[in-house]
């Protein structure tokens, strides 16, 4: 009996203090609410102000997720080689040199590219100014043509006019808006350098955090699962540590696959063109693999600007190219992309589309590179938590008619 009334007492004790933490909770999330609506600037100020001290941080972590599985290959073959020449394992120096090798890699990848757009980049703007005058001359050769043909005179006049109207619209924005404009444009460069050299910065600062990262990985994966299982239930802790094994498998199964398929696209389009002796090889080339790694709109995105740099140059080369990203697009998306990627997303292509467009939308560029991993992630959950209510309901049968889309 005394059993009895003492644990009655604990139970009351129990979801009174359920109650009261619930209430808490419930009163913290209201306040937050009405600060958050009367005096936004506190957040917004102080969330913009932790994001910039955390920034080298991020960027560390990016750069270190990026990194790992390069960093692994390097330990993996630098430590056989150092056990045959010292019979010991060397764990600290093994792991320092692929750390430094991986950063190599980094570096000279980075330079790679850079050295091969900019200098790309400035002579494909020299030949189009190039050859803007001669582009004129040819319009009005054209013109001229027309008025000596059987074409109207009312259509030679109207292409004239419309040309004589854009030729003053011209000569008034140069005049009117130009000129005032000049000073707020610099001010828009010094801005702009300055958040260059705060990238740089940041990304200098990155690359050392991401040694930091990379060098005790396991002592931060096992300090990570303490926290977790001293902060949660058992049961809940497993689920979490589930979910975020689930979630490093899309993320690294989406962006190393899609790298390795964007970087075969690039090299396959370097190699048509340099055979088909089209001009702006590399730089073409390097567009067409940087931006075959947004899903869906990365070939549309390579391919627009790739077309109109060949039309300056040469019409036919243009369709010719055209035609070959349609072929190679097609190629990647059937045999290449699966061959590497494989179906571990699980998310057909209407919710590929929505996911990029969702994301793009809230992250801007960022959101087109993540937002398919990040929509797999939350897909797989919304579909583990649907087939659980289903089956607490006892819908088996329906369950097993959909056995795929609702894993245990």
């Amino acid at each position: 009996m005394e059993n009895n009334d003492i644990k009655s007492r604990q139970g009351e004790r129990l979801r009174l203090r359920t109650v009261l933490i619930c209430t808490a909770l419930v009163a913290a999330v209201v306040c937050a609410v009405i600060t958050l609506f009367f005096r936004s600037e506190m957040y917004t100020g102080a969330a913009s102000r932790l994001v910039s001290i955390l920034e080298p941080f991020i960027y560390g972590a990016v750069i270190a997720y990026l990194l790992r599985p390069i960093c692994l290959f390097f330990e993996k073959w630098i430590g056989k080689a150092v056990r045959k020449i010292t019979k010991k394992k060397c764990a600290g120096f093994v792991r320092m040199t692929s750390i430094v090798l991986a950063l190599v890699f980094l570096f000279l990848l980075l330079y790679l590219l850079i050295m091969a757009v900019i200098p790309q980049l400035i002579s494909s703007i020299s030949g189009l100014l190039a050859q803007l005058p001669a582009a004129i001359s040819s319009f009005e050769e054209w013109l001229s043509g027309l008025e000596k043909g059987e074409t109207t005179h009312e259509a030679v006049a109207a292409v004239q006019s419309a040309v004589e109207t854009l030729t003053k619209k011209l000569q008034n924005f140069l005049e009117t808006d130009l000129l005032p404009s000049m000073q707020s444009l610099i001010v828009n460069v010094t801005s702009s350098f300055s958040g260059i050299l705060s990238l740089l910065k940041n990304f200098g600062l990155g690359c050392i955090v991401s040694a930091y990262f990379l060098g005790g990985w396991e002592k931060f994966k096992a300090q990570a699962k303490l926290l977790v299982y001293a902060l949660f239930p058992k049961r809940a802790a497993d689920w979490i540590r589930r979910e975020v094994r689930f979630t490093d498998l899309m993320f690294s199964s989406f962006i190393h696959g899609k790298v390795l398929d964007s970087a075969i696209v690039g090299l396959i389009c370097f190699v048509f063109m340099v055979i088909a002796r089209m001009p702006y090889a590399l730089l073409i080339s390097v567009i067409v693999g940087v931006t075959n790694i947004i899903p869906f709109f990365g070939p549309y995105l390579g391919a627009i600007p790739s077309v109109l740099l060949l039309l300056t140059v040469s019409p036919v080369k243009a369709l010719v190219f055209l035609i070959f990203i349609i072929i190679l697009q097609q190629v990647d998306g059937n045999l290449i992309g699966p061959r590497i990627l494989g179906d571990r997303l699980g998310v057909s292509g209407f919710w590929i589309l929505f996911s990029i467009l969702f994301f793009s939308s809230l992250w801007g560029i960022v959101g087109m590179l993540i937002g398919v991993p990040v929509f797999a992630v939350l897909y797989d959950l919304i579909r583990r938590l649907v087939g659980k209510l289903l089956r607490r309901r006892g819908e088996e049968a329906l369950i097993a008619h959909y056995d795929t889309d609702f894993p245990e």
